[in-house]
């Protein structure tokens, strides 16, 4: 056996002893720190049905709390064969990875194959060996793996209301690391005290990372065109218009007074036919007077 392959062989022989040694002394009741009520550890809610295209770098998350000691190793539920003790991993196969950022201790698998489906398990060496199974499942489908991006939301917001923008993008072995979010070229940041807030949401099995942007009390500034940027550089962009509702005000004083002639005109009316009739009247009445002096005078 030459050097370099022993020393790969007693590496991990050390490594399966020491599982070996924290696995019976949790079975015999005794500890290996010095606390004796040290917390139980309990796994994170994780996703335990996931989904990867033939190709993709397929995700197994275990999220383990309170681990204290203890060691996570990740098995086929069909071998007794451990894939990883730690950070180690001991298949002989390169496809395999741990990636360990507490409090997670993931299985990546690189190429992911038809061969790789089916269900994992993730242990905490206890004393009665708590696990977590997840099952994987992998299609051979390229059509889903075209990355894309979409942003959504309105494009007319009046001027004191709030700016939603939604933006969606998938990528075609994991979700995209981080989406950053700007306006006419500048980078935004989450800010409460300014009415900015940027959240982001992850899905493993669809491959997608979501990020909501939301403006509070838009103002007339708040125009212009918004953009969203994923770390693998998709990028999307949407216009956004401020509308700047001015109230109508009706004036009430003016229309009265417009109002107020027509009103009069009944009376105006009548006071002319009252006006005309007395005429008449003075006219006849005269006639009358000159018709009987005439007379009286002829006689």
């Amino acid at each position: 056996m030459r050097s370099p392959e022993l020393l790969d062989y007693v590496t991990r022989t050390c490594l399966l002893a020491l599982q070996l040694a924290s696995l019976l002394a949790s079975g015999l009741g005794f500890r290996l720190n010095s606390r004796d009520h040290a917390p139980r550890p309990y796994f994170t809610r994780d996703e335990t049905n996931v989904t990867f295209i033939v190709g993709d770098t397929a995700k197994l998350m275990c999220g383990v709390m309170d681990i204290g000691t203890k060691l996570v190793t990740w098995k086929r539920d069909t071998s007794l064969e451990p894939l990883t003790i730690g950070d180690t991993t001991f298949a002989q196969r390169t496809d395999y990875e741990v990636h360990h950022i507490d409090p997670y201790w993931n299985l990546l698998i690189k190429n992911v194959q038809l061969k790789h489906a089916g269900t994992y398990e993730c242990q905490i060496s206890t004393k009665d060996k708590m696990k977590r199974t997840v099952h994987l499942n992998v299609i051979d489908d390229h059509k889903r793996r075209k990355p894309a991006i979409n942003i959504t939301g309105q494009q007319h917001v009046d001027k004191g209301q709030s700016i939603v923008l939604s933006c969606n993008a998938t990528d075609t072995a994991a979700p995209p690391d981080h989406v950053d979010w700007f306006k006419d070229g500048n980078a935004l940041h989450s800010n409460e005290a300014n009415g900015v807030i940027i959240t982001k949401k992850f899905s493993v099995t669809s491959r997608t990372i979501s990020s909501i942007l939301e403006i509070k009390n838009a103002k007339m500034s708040d125009k212009g065109t918004y953009t969203c940027r994923t770390s693998d550089k998709q990028v999307h962009s949407l216009n956004v218009n401020i509308l700047n509702e001015k109230p109508i005000n009706k004036r009430v004083t003016d229309d009265e007074e417009k109002l107020q002639p027509s009103r009069m005109e009944p009376a105006t009316g009548s006071a002319s036919v009252s006006y005309s009739n007395t005429h008449l009247i003075l006219l006849v009445t005269f006639l009358v007077t000159w018709f009987n002096t005439s007379s009286r005078d002829k006689r």
